[in-house]
């Protein structure tokens, strides 16, 4: 969660000869945007009343609606899901009862109207009662450890549309309005909303009534409330009240998350030219519920493994997570959340958005952690996803709440980020900011499509935005730039022809984009140019025949490039000069082209054997990944001991130059490196790192202090994964005696990760127990397969308890369960096995990710076929030889 005006009317010639199509979309429009509710009435206040029982797990409710009928209705139809309509009226002026009709299928609950309802305003009362659950779903209730025993707390998590499940509401995110919630709970609960509170008064017995200031006019899935008994870390900044919020005993861990607050705010008022609008910003760790974080307007819940930092036990991973997470969803807070997307099928202008604003503002004030370089490495594997048939347009359709939570994935968050990292380089970084500045301004308290946002960006830049963003987002996949190039009258010719590039899908669509291609002459300092590649080919002349020609120079463009063989000659012998994000994408590229078979394995391996005297963090994380990769294509294949001796003969030096112990004042990528490189060394079966994982594991057991926090995570999973039954059982008494959330994540991954099929049995069953938080819990199926190297029995145990485990999973994350089991197989009969067990046994709903899925397990079963001979051919050459 980044040419000349002059070329505008050739561009448009272009377009109008067909190369491209304009975008389709139109601006937000209140009565023609996408839905499923009738847009002749709407909300414009809602008053909450709401007793939770946190015994009976029960809440009991009345919501007072202010309503607009702007024609004439005999219907009132509005969301509601997971409770009982017990009373309804509307008032109009006089008091009318109502008959509620609920619909369980369209999560509904109409009313029929004994007379026409003229255009007007009236009240819409309803009492009800509705259900605490676990899922993290409208209003939940997470158990956690604590030192006096276990105890239970409230939070909501209401996107994308599951505030349906707290109160019957227009819960599609152009319904903007005012929610002013009245919350009963225990006095020595602490509760914290939208807005500050406005008056709290004590009542008989153990009661209080908590009532909060009405929210500014917003989307629905943005209401959040949490209660429970909990503490606060306390600042504030430009005259917001900035608060951390934790359970008991942890708010000192929310110093640095205070700090990091104060800076991302100004940062944001700053950018947007529009200050942060509420009183009050919280930042609300919960011990459980769900993984990431959500940006509710003024509220913003984490999961504390997200928020919480102490410096003593969390690695520095940690560190950068909170910083990072916290700049995505504050971000949200003016995208999103003060602007907000119209419908799902813009979700991107969100999540897209937030991810690049959110890398943007980390790396402004941590240019030591290299953000940009290392979304360089999900920005290719993100092209990856994208090459394939099961793609689709980061603009897409959204029928119903199913696709509504596919929406949120790799092409919306990263593909939407990079696209927007590649237009602001194309526009400038001022333009852009002056883009951004005037849609806030235009769009503050409303919604938008993407057609809202290009009219802005086009406005403030004088360039074709419009013409230029459609093919990104209105189509799927993206280009290769085929670079080749001729002497003429002693100056170089560039020749650029794009052209779709697919992997896996010969009858692919042929497309073409507007693409800024980034170029320079290696040998010749200040010779960076930005070419708009329009139509499908183009040349480009540098001066002298002598240069050397490097594409899409510094990473900034979402393309592959595919160069002619003697332009990929000279860029590669010049690899260890080049800057580090454009030997990133090279590596980057010549696996790419091995997938799509446009080159072999050998070529990718030559690369990476050339690195001996690489140091560069990212380079390094990039090569790992891959290298896993392979070891998964080899699993059961004879040649991956001789592989995992080559990659260790690579990787070892690499150890042996950060060493195990940190050095004072050491980079903070070599600090992540370090980790990675003994993850992988350890996973590869390299006995002196296994040894030595083994010997400080022990040694932590007696003296915690003795591990430094920066390989607890990398010494741990190593431990787990040999671990014997004496040493599982040790992970598995700290894994239920810990109070923090990210130990015990680390200890039963650790106990999931395990080799010996004997202990990955006795991990399964615990996904089906209360011993560790659900959410948590049924995520261990999908450890074991993957991490524990036992797909097959993680598969059989998932088929036979599919119906407990898929009761235990949120909406959110349903369709995602199975693939995240079966993506651990690498075998094509096995991808047809996902897709049809999905649609015969789980739900035709989980098509769209089975598809996905199944896709990559193709693709990997095509390279383990094709390019691990390849490889095997290779790697016996080598295996003495390292550059």
């Amino acid at each position: 969660m980044i040419l000349t005006t002059g070329r505008y009317l050739m561009i448009c010639l272009c377009l109008v000869r067909g190369a491209l199509t304009s975008s389709a979309e139109a601006p937000f429009k209140f009565e023609s945007t996408p839905g499923k509710l009738s847009k002749d009435i709407v909300p414009r206040h809602y008053a909450i009343h709401l007793l939770p029982d946190l015994e009976k797990l029960t809440t009991s409710g009345k919501v007072d609606i202010k309503i607009e009928v702007l024609k004439s209705a005999r219907q009132i139809a509005l969301n509601a899901l997971d409770m009982e309509i017990t009373k309804a009226a509307i008032t109009a002026p006089k008091t009318i009862p109502l008959e509620p009709r609920p619909d369980e299928k369209a999560q509904t609950v109409s009313f029929a109207l004994p007379e026409t309802l003229a255009p007007g305003k009236y009240v819409l009362t309803i009492e009800f009662t509705g259900h605490l659950r676990e899922q993290a779903q409208g209003l939940y209730y997470v158990r956690y450890p604590s030192g006096a025993g276990k105890k239970r707390m409230l939070a909501t998590q209401m996107e994308p549309a599951d505030a349906r499940r707290m109160f019957p509401c227009w819960d599609e995110p152009a319904f903007r309005a005012s929610f002013e919630p009245t919350v009963l709970v225990p006095k020595k609960y602490l509760a914290v909303s939208n807005m500050p509170i406005k008056s709290e008064k004590s009542l008989d017995g153990d009661l209080k009534e908590v009532h909060f200031d009405a929210t500014p006019p917003m989307a629905s899935y943005l209401v959040v409330l949490v209660t429970g008994e909990l503490e606060t870390l306390e600042d504030s900044f430009e005259g917001v009240k900035l608060r951390i919020v934790t359970t008991e005993g942890k708010k000192e861990q929310g110093r640095y998350a205070l700090e990091s607050a104060k800076k991302i705010l100004g940062y944001y008022n700053q950018y947007f030219g529009i200050k942060y609008p509420l009183p009050k910003l919280d930042s609300i760790a919960v011990p459980g519920g769900f993984g990431g974080a959500m940006e509710n307007w003024g509220g913003i819940v984490y999961n504390e493994t997200a928020l919480l930092y102490d410096p003593k036990i969390s690695p520095l991973q940690t560190r950068q997570g909170v910083f990072s997470v916290m700049a995505h969803e504050m971000a949200h807070q003016w995208f999103g959340d003060l602007v907000t997307t119209a419908w799902w099928d813009n979700l991107w202008l969100n999540e897209g958005f937030a991810s690049w604003m959110g890398t943007k503002c980390s790396d402004h004030f941590n240019p030591d952690w290299q953000l940009w370089l290392r979304a360089g490495g999900s920005k290719s594997a993100v092209m990856s996803s994208d090459s394939l048939r099961s793609t689709h347009p980061i603009l897409q359709p959204v029928l119903n709440e199913s696709q509504a939570n596919d929406a949120f994935d790799q092409i919306t968050y990263t593909k939407g980020e990079s696209f927007l990292r590649m237009l602001e380089n194309y526009l400038g970084e001022e333009k852009f900011r002056d883009g951004m500045r005037l849609y806030m301004s235009r769009h503050r308290y409303s919604n938008t499509t993407t057609e809202d946002l290009w009219v802005a960006l086009e406005k403030a830049s004088g360039k074709p935005v419009r013409a230029l963003s459609a093919g990104w987002t209105e189509q799927p996949g993206l280009p290769v730039v085929n670079v080749s190039s001729t002497c003429e009258g002693g100056k170089t010719v560039v020749r650029l022809e794009q052209e779709r590039f697919t992997v896996r899908d010969p009858g692919a669509k042929p497309l073409q984009w507007m693409v800024p291609v980034g170029l320079a002459d290696l040998t010749r300092p200040n010779s960076t140019r930005v070419e708009l590649l329009a139509d499908k080919s183009a040349s480009v002349v540098f001066p002298n025949c002598d240069g050397v020609i490097k594409a899409n120079f510094g990473d900034a463009g979402y393309y592959r490039v595919s160069y002619s063989p003697e332009m990929l000659e000279k860029v590669r012998s010049r690899f260890h000069s080049l800057k580090a994000e454009d030997r990133l994408n090279l590596l980057g590229d010549t696996w790419a082209l091995v997938t799509a078979q446009r080159a072999g394995a050998a070529s990718y391996l030559d690369l990476v054997a050339s690195l001996g005297s690489e140091r560069n963090a990212a380079i390094w994380q990039d090569v790992l990944r891959r290298l896993e990769l392979i070891d998964t294509l080899q699993r059961g294949q004879t040649g991956r001991s001789a592989f995992r001796a080559w990659a260790i003969q690579i990787v070892r030096p690499q150890l042996q130059r950060l060493g195990w112990e940190a050095e004072p004042n050491e980079p903070a990528p070599d600090t992540l490196l370090r980790s990675s490189v003994i993850s992988l060394l350890g996973a590869f079966g390299d006995r002196e790192v296994v040894a030595e994982a083994k010997s400080r594991f022990e040694k932590f057991l007696a003296q915690p202090e003795s591990l430094p926090p920066n390989l607890r995570p990398c010494i741990t999973g190593i431990v787990g994964r040999y671990s014997d039954r004496a040493v599982y059982d040790r992970l598995h008494d700290l894994a239920r005696s810990t109070k923090r959330t990210d130990e015990r994540r680390r200890y039963y991954n650790a106990m999931a990760s395990a080799l010996d099929p004997s202990l990955a049995a006795l991990t399964l069953p615990i996904s089906l127990t209360d011993e560790n938080i659900p959410q948590e819990a049924i995520w261990l199926v999908s450890t074991v397969a993957h991490s524990g190297e036992q797909p097959e029995l993680a598969w059989q145990f998932a088929q036979e308890h599919m119906t407990q485990l898929m009761g235990r999973i949120e909406e959110y994350e349903r369709n995602m369960y199975v693939p995240s089991i079966m993506s651990a197989f690498s075998d094509a009969d096995r991808a047809d096995e996902l897709e049809r067990y999905v649609n015969e046994k789980v739900s035709p709903n989980g098509a769209t990710k089975a598809r996905e899925t199944a896709e990559g397990m193709r693709l990997r079963a095509d390279l383990k076929q094709r390019e691990l001979p390849v490889v095997d051919h290779w790697i016996a050459a080598h295996s003495h030889r390292i550059d």
